[in-house]
């Protein structure tokens, strides 16, 4: 395979073999021997030797350094002859750019590179492909602060009880907000470690350099900050209690899913389920503050004058409202709550 032949094979392998951008990415990642080393593997290390006429201890050293790059995965570093190429875009996206070996000013080009590619290629490929989609792959877990004294919460839509069912807890970098920051967009909302992983994904993100370990209790207070900070929790679309792709907090200006899917007006819902809670107003107690409507990231809320009334109080759009309750929790004067409007059928089971 010739040094201009490799990189293609392996962007082909993630759909873009003919994409110019995302060629600069893998050539930013890895010269051509690495990007030999990558595309042959799974691979003992004395069979690369070979192949690749390359000393092993050589070997060795490149393939580890493809490790703590992100570029090839495996279990643990002590399996790194069983790791393989990245699965897929998204799984490169993340693991190349939420490294603490990172830094926003020496990679500002790899970053650069990750935006130019998802403006212009991925984001519209995505988006696509989700409104093909019969279910949503994510689903909106409601804020538990909003919902903890409902007597009919599922065990996969209450945080506490999915932090504490963990083994292993670690938070990365959310590489969305990551990317934006450091080319100048900070985000108003959070600072970027706020990526929640659990289990076997914790323990990887910790062996390399990825993730920081929380305890459940530090993990609890993550999530009062995210919730503070009016981040939205997502996770994979189904009754598993340690999402597969973690636990995402997320606001709608940078996130990979919702930043796309406003800018080319698609339909929410057929990327993220919303929750099984629906936001509810009591109308005596809206004082007309406007708060909330500051506050809702889905745009679900608007001030109008009911009947009857002087002053004009909040509306909360059905169709438009998630269920995150995140209005909830800004109300002060407790005008606003979650109810149940959802059966448990709405959240798929795990397979």
């Amino acid at each position: 395979m010739s040094d201009n032949d490799v990189y293609s094979s392996l962007a082909e392998r993630h759909g873009y073999k003919n994409s110019l951008r995302y060629r600069r990415i893998l050539e930013y990642l890895m010269n051509p021997r690495q990007a030999e080393l990558a595309a042959l593997m799974p691979m003992k290390y004395e069979e690369l030797a070979d192949k690749l006429n390359m000393d092993v201890a050589a070997v060795k050293s490149e393939v580890e350094g493809l490790y703590r790059k992100g570029v090839i995965f495996a279990r643990g570093s002590e399996n790194l002859e069983e790791a393989s190429f990245a699965l897929a875009v998204v799984q490169l996206h993340d693991i190349t750019m939420c490294s603490f070996d990172r830094d926003d000013f020496r990679d500002k080009k790899l970053f650069e590179l990750w935006d130019d590619f998802c403006i212009n290629e991925w984001d519209p490929d995505q988006v696509a492909g989700w409104v093909k989609q019969d279910v949503p792959q994510g689903r909106i877990v409601p804020a538990y602060k909003a919902i903890f004294n409902s007597p009919e919460i599922l065990p996969c839509e209450d945080m506490r009880q999915i932090i504490n069912s963990a083994r292993s807890i670690a938070v990365s970098y959310c590489t969305c907000r990551r990317r934006k920051g450091a080319l100048g967009k900070k985000c108003k909302k959070s600072h970027p470690m706020v990526d929640i992983q659990f289990n076997v994904s914790a323990e990887y993100l910790i062996s390399r350099n990825a993730g920081k370990r929380l305890s459940r209790d530090e993990a609890l207070t993550l999530i009062d900050q995210c919730e503070g900070l009016g981040l939205i929790h997502t996770c994979e679309n189904s009754t598993r209690m340690r999402p597969r792709w973690g636990m995402c907090n997320c606001c709608t200006d940078c996130c990979m899913v919702y930043e796309p899917i406003n800018r080319f007006q698609a339909p929410l819902t057929r990327c993220i389920a919303k929750s099984r809670y629906e936001a509810h107003l009591d109308e005596e107690l809206c004082t007309g503050c406007e708060i909330c409507v500051d506050w809702c990231p889905f745009s679900a809320i608007e001030m109008v004058k009911p009947k009857g009334s002087e002053k004009e109080k909040a509306f909360v759009n059905s169709e438009k409202c998630m269920g995150c309750g995140i209005c909830v929790l800004k109300c002060d004067y407790r005008a606003l709550s979650l109810k149940l409007v959802r059966p448990p059928e709405h959240i798929p089971q795990a397979q």
